[in-house]
């Protein structure tokens, strides 16, 4: 198990307040023509394509009696679909998804998240590159300014906590949150992944009495927004290793800075919100079109 984003300045003396998600025990389900699915949660791929084609695939979603406590979890299985079509599905499952409303699936919060935590177990399919993840993008009027994730790159037989810190880009609160779950690699999708999730929180900071910082070397980058090509600008010319990650918490390009400046070709990568992780740093990067 790896943690994927952390936070880097260590709050002493934070006291955290819990709050349950919207049915973030999976105790609630709704019947839909395709399946059962847990209130206040969908699954992206199967609303899109239940837009388009009534019918097309059955849920990759399970009401499963295999709970953490209570009666009830929510168990994901990454399957091929049936008939004509024989492309493997993998389950990206979203807070608060609407049939009608596929692009802007958010919670409203009110406070400063510093968490999310649940439980979890899994059988995943023995590849180099199969892994689930959760994510979390936080929002203030629209703009991202925090994002946390979490990626699981092996089996858990038993049910084992999780705690996923949210790592702020800019200063704020936030008003509303994304969170995705993803029973896959959507770019090596295999079938036969089970990924079977419970009891989900979220932790907000209500005191901080004192900061400890994070004193090492910055980076800098440009331009931002980018085209094809980025520059790192390292304070010093000490070689920082670094990992450009998407929205979704996927790794797609990692190195090793050579000297203080460094250019990298980055025209392979579609225009979007990407994130670069230094040791000592995230920042947001931009590509445009």
């Amino acid at each position: 198990m790896k943690q994927l984003f952390l936070i880097f300045a260590i709050s002493i003396g934070t006291y955290l307040q819990a709050q349950l998600i919207p049915n973030g025990d999976f105790e609630s389900w709704v019947q839909e023509s395709y399946g059962e699915e847990p209130a206040n949660w969908g699954e992206f791929s199967l609303q899109f394509m239940h837009g388009i084609i009534s019918n097309l695939v059955d849920s990759t979603i399970i009401k499963t009696q295999d709970a953490y406590s209570g009666s009830f979890a929510m168990e994901l299985r990454s399957k091929k679909l049936s008939g004509f079509m024989s492309d493997t599905i993998i389950p990206v499952v979203m807070l608060n998804l609407k049939n009608s409303n596929l692009d802007s699936a958010k919670m409203k919060i009110d406070g400063k998240l510093e968490s999310l935590t649940g439980y979890i177990k899994q059988d995943i399919v023995d590849t180099a590159e199969n892994t689930t993840s959760i994510s979390l993008i936080v929002y203030s009027e629209g703009d991202i300014i925090g994002i946390g994730g979490v990626e699981f790159d092996s089996d858990i037989d038993e049910y084992t906590s999780f705690e996923m810190p949210i790592y702020y880009l800019e200063e704020g609160t936030g008003d509303s949150i994304e969170i995705m779950i993803t029973a896959g690699n959507s770019e090596a999708p295999v079938p036969g992944n089970i990924m079977v999730l419970d009891n989900f929180k979220l932790n907000y900071q209500s005191i901080t009495t004192s900061i400890k910082e994070n004193r090492q070397a910055q980076v800098k980058v440009y331009p931002n927004p980018f085209l094809d090509w980025l520059t790192i600008d390292c304070e010093t010319s000490a070689a920082k290793d670094y990992k450009i990650y998407s929205t979704l918490g996927e790794v797609v390009r990692k190195g090793t800075t050579s000297s203080n400046m460094n250019a990298i070709d980055l025209s392979n990568l579609p225009p979007n919100v990407y994130f670069l992780r230094t040791e000592s740093q995230t920042i947001k990067l931009i590509k445009k079109k």
